[in-house]
Formats: structure tokens, C-alpha cells, sequence
């Protein structure tokens, strides 16, 4: 039933696009892809930026002096890896965390420093989306006034995305998993696999807290690589933008990527947000002033990046992994602390 429901949604989704593709003119889409030239084979490049800053913003929620024995590079192409499998498996961004907590815990680092990591470069990461949000809220009605349909949305996401952050704080400042223990045993549920993981569970708690207390300096670094790279998302469009002769200034590009990236994040539930995202490129490229040749032309130079870069990362798995069928199995005996 689940699955039904996720096909029909990415049916629905894939249909909005072709219906806002139908209009337009498919020479003035394909000469718009073609004036990309020779510039075509760098269309992926300005993305790689946000890759390696992003992983700064994770290397410094590790706290002081970063992950202990695992080299940038290293978690550069863990990151990558778990990435791709959250950007395009059905996981809803969950799956790929948990791979990157085994590939840590593989390479030697304690399941509990990685775990916390993950749970804080997670959040910090959303707090940048808020600040990038507010910040393409406010480069939208420097662009487009009091335009009701497209602030209204970013001004929605700001609203829930500062629910969910607030909660997440309050939450990690108490001890996530702590809490959820205390819980379980006050309504009288009983689960074997957490009590087996009890002191596990209160490490990664303890190394959360000390975390926000004790870290500031890294708390702060954190926020401002993740924050950092939300802003560079919109280099990627920009740069096409000139390539393609589209006159497109920065706070344009800004304001495109923000309400897309809020598409994207409503299209959750949809297998890689397909169809949700190429429709919001489109109709936030019209509300921008851009043509509509640009914004389908964009919208599928996007997806092929996407594309390009969960492969590259898929492959990087499987050199890591050989046997992707026994991951879920090695992931499961992670998590429960077996050898």
C-alpha cells in the first residue's frame, strides 16, 4: 500500500511537469540547452563546492580536533556515499545517515562519537536551511514585493523548519535517546533491542550535551560551513545561467534555489523528489523572470547532476562494500553491537 502510494505520488508529480513542459517551445529549449557549448562538461562542477564544505560543517561536529584517526578526505567519501543514498532511496534522508555511522565505526571510531556526529551535523545543517530560507525570503521581496504565492510558501517552511529545529535542540539538550528511554519506560514498553544498547545510547546522549556546552567554537564553524553551503546551491544556477546567455543576477539565483529547495523538501515522500522539483525550478524560474526554456532546460541539467553525482557515490559504496545485498544485514549488526 505504501508503495502504491509513492508510485502514484511520483505519477502525479511527473504529470505537473510535463503539463508545465507542454507549453513550452521545444527548439527554445533545446537552443537553450545547446548554447551551454563548450561549458557543458562543468555544468557539475560548481555542486562539488557544497560537497566539500559541507563536510567541514560535519568534521566540526565532531567537536575540538574533529574526528579522532579519520582524515578529510576520508569523510569526504563517506559523506558522499551516504549522500547518495539519501538523495535517491526511498529512506526518507534516514538510510544514509545509518551508512555513514557503519563506515565511521568501520574505520575504527566509536559508534557513539560517530552517532553523535551525524545527529548534530544533521541539525546545524538544518539551522542553515533556516537561515538560508530566511535569507531567500528576504532577497524575495526585494525581487518580487509582497508576491503572495511564493512568500507565503518560504514564509510556511521558515515557520515549520523552526518548529522542528526548536524541537531538536530542546530535545538534544536533554538527551535524545535518554528520553525516548525514560518514555518507553514510563508508558511500560519494553524494547530488547534498546536495553541492549542502554549504555551505548547514554554515551552518544552525553557526547550530544557536552557537545552544545562545551563546543562553542565548533558549534559555531559547524553552522557556518552548513549555512555556507546552502548559499553556494545557488552558485550552480548562476553560473548556468551565464553559460546559457540567460541574464540572471545572484538574488534572482538565490530566490530560485530557495523556494526549490522547498519543493524538494515537500517531495519527500516522492523517490528523489521527481517531478516536485523540476515543477518548482519552472514555476519559480517564471516568477523570477527567467524563460521557461531555461527553467525546463535547468530542471533536467539538475537531475542529471544529481544523477551523475548519486552514481559516483553508489560506485564509491560498492568498492567499499562489494556485497550491497548484505549491507542492511552488516547495518543491522552495527546498530545491535555484533561483531
Amino acid at each position: 500500500m505504501k508503495n502504491a502510494l509513492r508510485i502514484l505520488l511520483l505519477l502525479l508529480a511527473v504529470a505537473a511537469f510535463g503539463w508545465l513542459v507542454r507549453g513550452a517551445d521545444p527548439e527554445a529549449v533545446a537552443q537553450s540547452l545547446a548554447a551551454l557549448g563548450f561549458w557543458a562538461p562543468l555544468v557539475p562542477l560548481p555542486y562539488l563546492a557544497v560537497y566539500l564544505v559541507d563536510t567541514v560543517g560535519w568534521w566540526k561536529a565532531f567537536g575540538r580536533g574533529g574526528p579522532e584517526g579519520i582524515s578529510y578526505g576520508v569523510l569526504f567519501r563517506i559523506r558522499w556515499m551516504g549522500e547518495s543514498i539519501n538523495n535517491f532511496a526511498p529512506s526518507a534522508y534516514v538510510g544514509g545517515e545509518a551508512v555513514k555511522v557503519y563506515l565511521l565505526a568501520k574505520r575504527g571510531l566509536s559508534a557513539s562519537s560517530a552517532t553523535a556526529s551525524v545527529v548534530i551535523a544533521k541539525t546545524l545543517q538544518m539551522l542553515g536551511y533556516l537561515i538560508f530560507l530566511a535569507i531567500g525570503a528576504l532577497g524575495t521581496l526585494h525581487l518580487l514585493g509582497d508576491s503572495v504565492p511564493v512568500l507565503g510558501t518560504l514564509l510556511s517552511s521558515i515557520a515549520l523548519t523552526t518548529v522542528l529545529v526548536a524541537v531538536l535542540f530542546w530535545v538534544q539538550r536533554r538527551g535524545p535517546f535518554g528520553l525516548l528511554l525514560r518514555t518507553f519506560e514510563r508508558f511500560g514498553w519494553h524494547s530488547r533491542r534498546l536495553e541492549a544498547q542502554r549504555e551505548n545510547l547514554l554515551d552518544v546522549d552525553q557526547r550530544i550535551v557536552a557537545f552544545y556546552r562545551d563546543d562553542r567554537g565548533a558549534f559555531r564553524a559547524s553552522l557556518g560551513a552548513f549555512t555556507a553551503g546552502w548559499l553556494l546551491d545557488t552558485l550552480e544556477i548562476f553560473l548556468v545561467a551565464g553559460w546559457m546567455d540567460v541574464p540572471l543576477s545572484w538574488n534572482q539565483a538565490l530566490v530560485i534555489e530557495a523556494f526549490t529547495r522547498v519543493a524538494k523538501a515537500a517531495g519527500v515522500v516522492v523517490p528523489g523528489a521527481i517531478g516536485v522539483q523540476e515543477a518548482g525550478i519552472v514555476l519559480m524560474c517564471r516568477f523570477a523572470g527567467a524563460p521557461d526554456a531555461f527553467g525546463i532546460s535547468y530542471a533536467v541539467l539538475r537531475r542529471g547532476r544529481e544523477a551523475l553525482y548519486a552514481a559516483v557515490g553508489w560506485l564509491l559504496l560498492i568498492a567499499e562494500e562489494s556485497h550491497l545485498s548484505q549491507l542492511r544485514e552488516r547495518l543491522a549488526q552495527s546498530s545491535s553491537g555484533d561483531p
